[in-house]
């Protein structure tokens, strides 16, 4: 009901640390994706507390929020519980961010720094035409332009649809975009700050940038990303059906062609659907790329 009503679950924003804080641990936060809440992670962090190597060198958090909003918004939104932990917490580690789905996108623009320069990628004319009305320092902003946060220090992609997915453009997502309803305050923002501009992102300038709108395959914002690196090491783990041929095959939500990147340190291609979390596969890559980072980690402090 997040994902459809999402003012009435507003309030449950928030950065969750599962177990009380402690600066020697290494922190990792999970992110969840669309019509998901934080909920999805337990088992997950029960399986890796349970490997020795791992236990009591990690803590774990989960981000919560409202999957209606455009993936844009709850990325800003993350990015300030992360600010507050450390406003809280000036010596905790470096953390690793690990996202699903839409979690993985929010996740991954923590470590992409996107200027007002960036959006010339979609031609500078649109991108002036759609920026005109973008006021310095209003929420609109924040959420459009962003600084990589050098305290994220690895990110892990689970079936992440790193250039939209064609769900979002078919019915299930026609009806999705009539069902999602944003919050009115958000909704006024929006129209004051973009106008009848928004259509360089809906298609239509009285359309709202909800979440499944912003999953279409046709949202610039993939090409902005798409030209901006992420300045964090990073994993993939893809879901596979069954297919066989990497190039052609889908979790099916997200194909391959969406959730590749180049620049992985790792692609792991797992036998299941989009909800592949808690596939035997998935853990076992889970365990081994924080044992590399706690390796890594302790390289860097020698």
């Amino acid at each position: 009901m997040g994902a459809i009503r999402v003012s009435q679950y507003s309030g449950t924003t928030g950065l969750y640390m599962l177990q009380p804080y402690d600066p020697s641990r290494i922190p990792v936060i999970l992110v969840h994706g669309l019509i998901s809440t934080a909920r999805m992670w337990r088992n997950v962090v029960n399986e890796l507390e349970m490997d020795p190597q791992l236990r009591g060198r990690f803590q774990y958090g989960v981000f919560n929020y409202p999957t209606g909003n455009p993936p844009l918004y709850s990325a800003l939104r993350l990015r300030e519980e992360l600010a507050n932990f450390r406003l809280l917490h000036p010596e905790s580690l470096g953390y690793l961010l690990v996202g699903h789905s839409m979690g993985g996108l929010v996740a991954g623009m923590q470590a992409t720094t996107v200027t007002r320069e960036s959006w010339d990628v979609i031609g500078k004319d649109k991108a002036r035409q759609f920026l005109a009305k973008v006021q310095k320092g209003s929420l609109i902003e924040r959420a459009l332009f962003s600084k990589a946060d050098t305290n994220v220090e690895r990110i892990v992609f689970i079936c992440t649809p790193h250039r939209g997915s064609e769900m979002a453009i078919g019915s299930l997502g026609e009806i999705g975009r009539r069902l999602i309803s944003l919050p009115v305050d958000l909704t006024a923002t929006i129209t004051s700050s973009l106008g009848s501009s928004i259509a360089v992102i809906t298609g239509n300038p009285s359309r709202m940038p909800n979440s499944v709108i912003g999953l279409s395959p046709s949202n610039p914002v993939y090409k902005i990303l798409d030209a901006r690196p992420i300045e964090a090491p990073f994993h993939s783990i893809i879901g596979d059906r069954g297919k066989g041929d990497t190039p052609n095959s889908s979790d099916g939500v997200v194909d391959y062609w969406s959730s590749h990147l180049r620049g992985a340190k790792s692609e792991l291609i797992v036998p299941g659907p989009h909800g592949s979390c808690e596939l035997p596969e998935t853990l076992d890559e889970l365990r081994r790329i924080l044992r590399l980072h706690l390796k890594e980690s302790k390289i860097r402090t020698l």
